[in-house]
């Protein structure tokens, strides 16, 4: 390498040192700044609201009440249903019985709707809602002596419940009180018609004697919006 060459590159590598001295020199002199940001912890994931179907669903699989006969009711066509809309009832069960349908509205207030209390205290044969296992009911369904019931979601709105009673001995009446206790709660609307369902007796066929019926029970919750 030339004298002028070396002298060039030495004079180079001078200047770099320098300007890297002269920097930290600076850094060193120069007032450290640190902000300390306190623990912020991560927000939680936002907790899902169940919609109205998802809790319908919850709310039948925690109906649970004496069932010997296998009695179920479901709701036609949805749970979901709109004030003024016809609705339908599909009523299966393991054991023969005979039937009677409670509607429990959104404030609680109990109503027979099947069958008929009226029609059942003027003449109906005994036989007239005798349901059979392997021969689901459908209320309301053409071409039967059922066929001319109409049953439409009325006010007021909300979560109410069907309740299908199954005796096992003849009763088309049941006399219910129309409102729950104070307190009621929807999760125990089955619990309180057993409990009610268990002061009834009926007539004794043969000789008149009062006897207690036993009671198999199902419900389903359903929406009224």
């Amino acid at each position: 390498m030339t004298g002028i060459c070396r002298n060039i590159v030495l004079r180079a590598a001078a200047g770099l040192s320098a300007a890297v001295l002269a920097v930290t020199a600076t850094l060193a002199q120069a007032p450290r700044s640190v902000t300390i940001l306190p623990d912020i912890p991560e927000a939680p994931a936002a907790t899902r609201v169940p919609d109205i179907s998802s809790r319908l669903v919850l709310l039948n699989s925690t109906v649970k009440v004496e069932n010997s006969a296998g009695v179920s009711v479901d709701l036609l066509p949805k749970l979901e249903v709109s004030v003024g809309s016809k609705i339908g009832f599909r009523i299966a069960t393991k054991k023969t019985g005979y039937l009677i349908l409670l509607d429990v509205d959104a404030s609680g207030r109990l109503t027979q709707i099947f069958p008929n209390p009226t029609t059942a205290t003027h003449g109906l044969r005994d036989t007239a809602n005798l349901i059979k296992p392997g021969r689901p009911l459908t209320l309301p369904q053409l071409g039967t002596p059922h066929g001319g019931a109409n049953f439409v979601a009325d006010l007021p709105a909300g979560i109410a419940m069907v309740v299908a009673l199954l005796s096992d001995k003849p009763v088309h009446v049941v006399d219910l009180p129309d409102t729950p206790p104070p307190g009621f709660a929807p999760g125990d609307t089955l619990k309180y018609v057993r409990d009610q369902a268990r002061t009834l007796k009926v007539p004794n066929p043969d000789g008149g004697r009062l006897e207690q019926p036993n009671w198999s029970i199902d419900g389903k919750f359903y929406l009224i919006k």
